[in-house]
């Protein structure tokens, strides 16, 4: 039985999906990018938490490791970038805290802290970015927040994870080292891709969002579920508005849907464009979700 990695002693998990690994070779291919090493069978898994509703790719040998991420980061210059969560995040972050990045990439968000003359380090395994973060004065090093908890406990009031946890496969593990660093009633801060309603239900191909680069697909459900597993209270939930990736998602809704919503879309969108945006960006939400918990003990 494969159990749910959000646990320490198991987690009950049902199969929803199969996916064919030479398509998902081929589609990183396409990037530029050889994954075939991580692909030993002629299928993945993905599993669900029947508890929490968080998605999960198996077996875990298939996730990226150092190497692909660096090659990753090297073929797309925006892999790390400025994100909306970004922004959003710094409202709730205070000159007076202290502040850990997990997952630091070329160091955009603790610029942006350091702008503002908060105290703040961060933790990068891709020792290219290490490199680049550190020739920008910036408090970077290559460790895992497993190893910063056994030297920090309660150091922190605030830990935040910008499209990191998705790429996570020791989930419990992984939360439970950045809460032991974090002090009682500070903040963790956790930006992620939003699979619901359309990143992986209407684009489950998506390129990015298999393995070898993500491990887990999480939503409003699975998220909030964090707070019945470790001490954390749910403060805010924010979803990015779908019009900052707009064109993408009308695009692949005419290309990939059926017939008569084909026709519907077109036919709306070239007699009422403006209108359509409107309605479809009131109704349906963004790629990305932000998530603000308080530590309770």
């Amino acid at each position: 039985m494969i159990n749910s990695p959000l646990f320490c002693n198991g987690g009950e998990t049902k199969l929803v999906e199969t996916f064919n690994t030479s398509e998902i070779i081929a589609d990183y291919k396409n990037m530029n990018i050889d994954v075939q090493r991580f692909f030993k069978e002629d299928s993945i898994l993905l599993y669900e938490c029947v508890r929490t509703g968080y998605r999960f790719y198996y077996p875990f040998s298939t996730i990226g490791d150092a190497k692909f991420y660096d090659d990753l980061s090297k073929d797309r210059n925006n892999y790390y970038s400025h994100r909306w969560e970004h922004k959003i995040a710094l409202n709730y972050i205070n000159k007076s805290d202290s502040v850990l990045e997990i997952g630091s990439g070329f160091g955009v968000f603790l610029n942006l802290l350091k702008q503002k003359k908060i105290k703040a380090k961060g933790l990068e395994l891709n020792p290219h970015a290490v490199k680049q973060c550190k020739s920008q004065g910036l408090d970077v090093k290559e460790a895992l927040i497993q190893q910063e908890a056994l030297q920090l406990k309660n150091a922190y009031s605030i830990i935040c994870y910008f499209q990191v946890l998705e790429h996570i496969t020791e989930v419990h593990d992984f939360i439970k080292s950045s809460l032991d660093t974090l002090k009682k009633d500070g903040k963790l801060i956790i930006g992620v891709p939003n699979n619901n309603p359309y990143l992986f239900i209407n684009d489950k191909y998506h390129t990015l969002n298999l393995p070898p680069h993500h491990a887990g697909l999480w939503n409003k459900k699975s998220l909030k579920s964090l707070e019945t597993i470790f001490p954390l209270k749910l403060e805010e939930i924010t979803f990015e508005p779908l019009v900052k990736t707009y064109s993408y998602f009308l695009n692949f809704q005419i290309n990939n849907s059926n017939v008569l919503v084909k026709i519907i879309l077109k036919t709306l969108n070239k007699l009422i464009p403006r209108i359509l945006k409107k309605v479809l960006c009131k109704f349906i939400k963004g790629r990305n979700v932000l998530v603000v918990f308080k530590k309770t003990i």
